[in-house]
């Protein structure tokens, strides 16, 4: 099931080309991430986004993730 929009509402900026595919697909089953035994994200509402030459991502909203347990890097994506 292909979704042309994004979680957040904006159209992706996906290359527009019929060999690349970019796919937000709403979870129908909870999704965890455990560190040491305790829930670091807990999501009934996570979105799995599947893209032609990268490996399936889970996306949290920002508030079903323990957001005091990140640390900033320089790391980015676009």
């Amino acid at each position: 099931m292909k979704h042309p929009v994004s979680p957040a509402g904006a159209a992706p900026q996906a290359p527009q080309r019929p060999e690349y595919v970019l796919e937000f697909l709403p979870c129908p089953k909870r999704v965890r991430v455990l560190v040491a035994g305790q829930a670091a994200a807990d999501s009934l509402r996570a979105v799995l986004v599947r893209e032609t030459g990268c490996r399936p991502v889970y996306y949290f909203p920002p508030e079903d993730v323990r957001r005091d347990w990140l640390k900033p890097t320089p790391l980015g994506t676009h």
